[in-house]
């Protein structure tokens, strides 16, 4: 199922097995939309200190969005299904 690259669908469903294996899965989604929003305010506080102009701050937390995102869910998701297939 998962070779060299992760694709779009398979990252939803892994994180539904995931989801499924696991009885904190409350915690983990409060915990991964605390993260992902903690992180893009970090990402928003950098662009304000560098005095970037509003469009610049914005291009950068939104060019941010996908690689922060896709992070969180392979560390919090994918990774532990793939550690499990592995041993």
């Amino acid at each position: 199922m998962i070779g060299d690259s992760v694709d779009f669908f398979d990252l939803f469903r892994l994180k539904q097995k995931a989801e499924a294996d696991n009885p904190r899965t409350v915690f983990y989604i409060i915990f991964e939309k605390v993260s992902i929003l903690f992180v893009l305010l970090i990402i928003l506080a950098v662009g304000l200190a560098l005095e970037l102009p509003s469009w610049g701050v914005a291009l950068l937390v939104g060019l941010s969005l996908g690689p922060v995102v896709y992070g969180h869910y392979y560390f919090i998701y994918i990774r532990p299904v793939l550690k499990q297939q592995e041993g």
